[in-house]
């Protein structure tokens, strides 16, 4: 976890000029090691820093926390927004996990929405699609796989570019696909009203369904994750079933798009034989 997001690691900085002893030997061990509040228990913690279970527990208290729980409560909540912390010791659990997600995705996701998503997606005149930080390879991602479909699909903004000159040219024939996984920029909830009365998919996690009733399309995915850091496995496997459904859709003209794009590879000599 980031020290300095940490709500955690800024309680232990607040006070440790008042820490003594055996809390300080706690705060240094902790400082480094934020996510064993969730992962070890008491007596573990005691034994890892070698002072006692009731030296542990008074450390907790020190820091303004009731009990170990209400600390665990914390910093899982920070994990939900995303806050890369280690929600349990990792068990070789990473498969299932995975697998979870996925099942979680499938089960749930709205099929007659999917389609309707996939068709806006394929007869749309322009396509532009959004995506920043972590959503931004997703986004990436996306674009590559529609130009093997169609024509007119772009990735905003250009690099070093704004998105004002970009938006200005939108019209009600063209579609606007906006990824936002959490811990989103801070300007995204005004991008999502910015872009409200102009068609738009927005694809994001669990705490994105807040905007669900601002875009056209919302398509949630499920990013359960026991690491530290999140997987993405859900949403780049939602966006390959879209990419497909859109070439299917398309016909012949997603052929006819591919097949161009192939000549263009083998008489720029761009692919390995």
């Amino acid at each position: 976890m980031n020290p300095a997001s940490c709500p955690l690691n800024q309680r232990i900085t607040e006070r440790y000029p008042e820490l003594t002893g055996k809390a300080r030997q706690l705060a240094d061990y902790l400082q480094l090691n934020s996510d064993k509040m969730l992962i070890l228990s008491t007596a573990e913690i005691a034994e890892a820093c070698k002072v006692s279970k009731t030296s542990v527990s008074r450390f907790i208290r020190q820091l303004g926390y009731q009990d170990h729980q209400q600390l665990r409560q914390e910093l899982r909540a920070s994990r939900e927004r995303g806050e890369p912390v280690a929600a349990e010791p990792s068990q070789g659990d990473h498969l299932q996990q995975e697998i979870s997600n996925l099942q979680q995705l499938w089960q749930h996701i709205d099929q007659a929405q999917l389609e309707q998503v996939v068709e806006r997606l394929a007869s749309a005149k322009r396509v532009k699609i959004i995506g920043y930080r972590n959503s931004y390879p997703l986004a990436l991602h996306l674009r590559q796989q529609l130009s093997q479909c169609r024509q007119d699909v772009e990735l905003l903004p250009l690099p070093g570019q704004t998105l004002g000159e970009e938006l200005a040219n939108l019209n009600q024939d063209d579609l606007v696909f906006l990824i936002g996984i959490r811990r989103r920029t801070h300007g995204f909830a005004d991008l999502v009203e910015h872009l409200q009365g102009q068609a738009c998919v927005l694809l994001t996690d669990q705490s994105g369904q807040k905007y669900a009733r601002q875009v056209s399309h919302l398509l949630v995915c499920p990013m359960g994750n026991h690491g530290a850091l999140d997987s993405y496995a859900a949403p780049m496997s939602l966006l390959a079933n879209i990419a497909n459904q859109v070439y299917d859709w398309l016909g012949n003209l997603s052929k006819q798009q591919s097949g161009q794009i192939s000549r263009h590879y083998q008489q720029l000599q761009e692919l390995e034989q």
